[in-house]
């Protein structure tokens, strides 16, 4: 789960033959046209948005689709690769590091053929490099942004190289093939073994983790250190030892990073540009305005503030306002949208906890409005976990329309009085503590006032008018929120502290945009109980046992009761709209795709027409 600022494939069969997908729609592409080789593309960079990690093995507080589709995808590839340009949400078996896994013996066994890539420096990317990230993550599990305890590494008895190019996983129970492919395979991101030391002076190997898992910590305090001097990224050679299409060449911590192709990479669809080239902005209306007065620009993003007004419903708006040098190119959201409540704030945790509260925080969001007004139709409104944009198999009748909460702020104010609040200089006030169907609810104390900070990213302009209108319209429910804007950086690093009571878990409410999703868009990452994705740590026995059925079964029966109880319990996220982004791609600009997906772009895929 990687979390984004606002802005899979149902079947996996048993056997060696290659993964199958049913979604669609989940993509858009630009023309096509004849390839030429060279040139220079650039990225526009959504504003406060700066890649600021490098090393591929993430921990919470780095957790940012842009660090890890924005740089570490380019240079360093996962095991496997989702989503392609015409709109599959499975896996990509030929931008894969390996072959589509075979599950055997009830799915209790799941044997990998890493592919025979090379590594920059002249090594083949083998089995070791998969042991080497398995043991790291056996070692460093605590570290890692995507840890649920009970699954990954937990639920691996052994990984074995039983080859040169093979793994061979033992897990400790049957489960799905198809969400341990998109949920936990998809994590593994081999490592090179000049990596597998503790110092620069060291030998290549000489750390041990490759082959001990004992000897990890070191070798992971390594290079956790090197990762933290972004000044170094480009120049030290430890991060030249890539996979991947791309090496960097130049990168500074504003956000200007530059990359030319990798000239040992072994894999498909090798670069047709000479370089690749990402550019920062202060602000959407900076980055607008580029767009606008020339072509220095080859792909960004524009938002729905400087497009005409289009219908929801509708992919693009009628008229294009950058025709003479752009095609606009809509894309879809792989995530849920939601602003997250702390059920560990010491003032607040036990009001959050309140499902009848939560109602009330949702009927208060006026999510049509900031559709049509905020968005002026560039967003979807989201009713519970599952994206319903791109259209997928796994979205229920629960998520279909309104949802069961729609904006009402009468009945957000009835349901706060009925259960003991009582309007009181203009909040609503706690007069009934207790635990009786009429009463404020478990552990919330008489005279407590629901006035709260809301935490939101600024990068967005429409963050703001929605966060403005859901103020003025909770107030009228008697909910004060105090808003506070930040970069996205500043917002995540302040909600991805708090795991635990005690002073990093002061925020209360939290909106950068949304969580993305791997493959699979169930709620192990995001909602059992001491994952580090469980930002706001809730908590929910019931809950919790219907995500466990998810992930051992592709029943879709089991899938839609987790997805139905989850819309109707809002567990500890109230549904945001969710972004639908639309890019703009230079005219003579081909090979450029947005699946839904995948975090990364491929510039390895794009080139220039003359």
């Amino acid at each position: 789960m990687r979390l984004r600022k606002a802005l899979v494939a149902p079947v996996v069969v048993l056997a060696a033959a290659a993964l199958a997908t049913a979604c669609s729609g989940g993509s858009s592409s630009s023309g096509g046209g004849t390839p030429t080789e060279g040139g220079t593309a650039v990225f526009a960079e959504p504003p406060g948005t700066q890649p600021n990690w490098i090393f591929p093995f993430v921990d919470s507080a780095h957790n940012s689709g842009y660090a890890t589709g924005d740089l570490q995808q380019l240079m360093y590839r996962e095991l496997y690769w989702f989503g392609d340009a015409n709109g599959s949400t499975g896996v990509n078996t030929r931008k894969s590091l390996a072959d589509p896994p075979v599950f055997s013996d009830n799915n209790t066994k799941v044997v990998i053929n890493v592919k025979p890539y090379k590594w920059s420096n002249g090594e083949t990317v083998n089995a070791r490099d998969v042991v080497f990230w398995m043991n790291m993550m056996f070692a460093e599990k605590a570290n890692w942004y995507g840890y649920v305890p009970g699954q990954f590494p937990d639920n691996v008895k052994s990984a074995t190289a039983t080859g040169p190019q093979q793994v061979t996983l033992q897990l400790t129970d049957s489960y799905s093939p198809t969400w341990f492919t998109g949920q936990e395979l998809a994590q593994i991101a081999p490592l090179p073994m000049a990596w597998d030391k503790t110092s620069d002076s060291a030998a290549a190997g000489s750390g041990g983790c490759a082959d001990d898992r004992a000897k990890c910590d070191a070798v992971y305090k390594y290079l956790f250190t090197k990762s933290k001097d972004l000044s170094t990224y480009a120049t030290d050679p430890l991060w030249q030892v890539v996979d991947g299409p791309w090496h960097l060449t130049s990168f500074d911590a504003e956000g200007n990073i530059s990359y030319d192709p990798n000239p040992k990479y072994s894999g498909p669809d090798k670069p047709h540009l000479a370089h690749y080239k990402m550019q920062p902005f202060t602000s959407t209306s900076a980055e607008f305005n580029t767009l606008r007065s020339g072509r220095t620009i080859s792909v960004g993003g524009v938002q729905g503030a400087d497009l005409p007004q289009k219908k929801a419903n509708e992919k693009l708006p009628a008229t294009n306002p950058l025709q003479a040098n752009y095609n606009l190119v809509p894309a879809a959201a792989w995530g849920w949208s939601s602003t997250i409540l702390n059920m560990d704030n010491p003032k607040f945790g036990a009001v959050f906890k309140q499902l009848y509260v939560r109602q009330a925080f949702q009927q208060t969001l006026d999510q049509v409005t900031d559709v049509n007004v905020a968005y002026r139709g560039y967003a979807t409104v989201t009713t519970g976990p599952v994206p319903i944009n791109p259209d997928n198999s796994y979205v229920t009748a629960a998520e279909r329309g309104a949802g069961p909460y729609p904006f009402d702020k009468a009945k957000a104010k009835a349901l706060l009085t009925s259960h003991g609040w009582t309007l009181q200089n203009g909040a609503m006030t706690c007069t009934a503590p207790g635990t009786a169907p009429n009463q404020c609810g478990a552990g919330v104390a008489a005279g407590t006032r629901l006035q709260l900070t809301l935490q939101y990213s600024t990068g967005n302009p429409a963050y703001g008018r929605i966060m403005q209108q859901w103020k003025s319209d909770a107030a009228e429910a008697g909910i004060v929120f105090d808003l506070k804007g930040q970069e996205f950086n500043a917002v995540l690093n302040d909600l991805s502290d708090c795991h635990g009571s005690g002073p990093a878990c002061d925020w209360q409410m939290g909106y950068f945009g949304y969580q993305q999703y791997n493959a699979v868009p169930t709620g192990d990452q995001l909602l059992l109980p001491g994952s580090t994705g469980n930002i706001g740590n809730y908590d929910d026995p019931q809950l919790d046992k219907l995500i466990e059925a998810t992930l051992h079964s592709d029943d879709k029966n089991a899938f839609a009761a987790y997805e139905d109880y989850a819309t109707k319990t809002l567990p500890g996220q109230i549904n945001m709209p969710l972004r639908g982004a639309t890019e703009v791609v230079a005219k003579d600009l081909g090979g450029v795709s947005f699946p839904a997906v995948q975090t990364a772009r491929s510039p390895e895929d794009w080139y220039f027409t003359k």
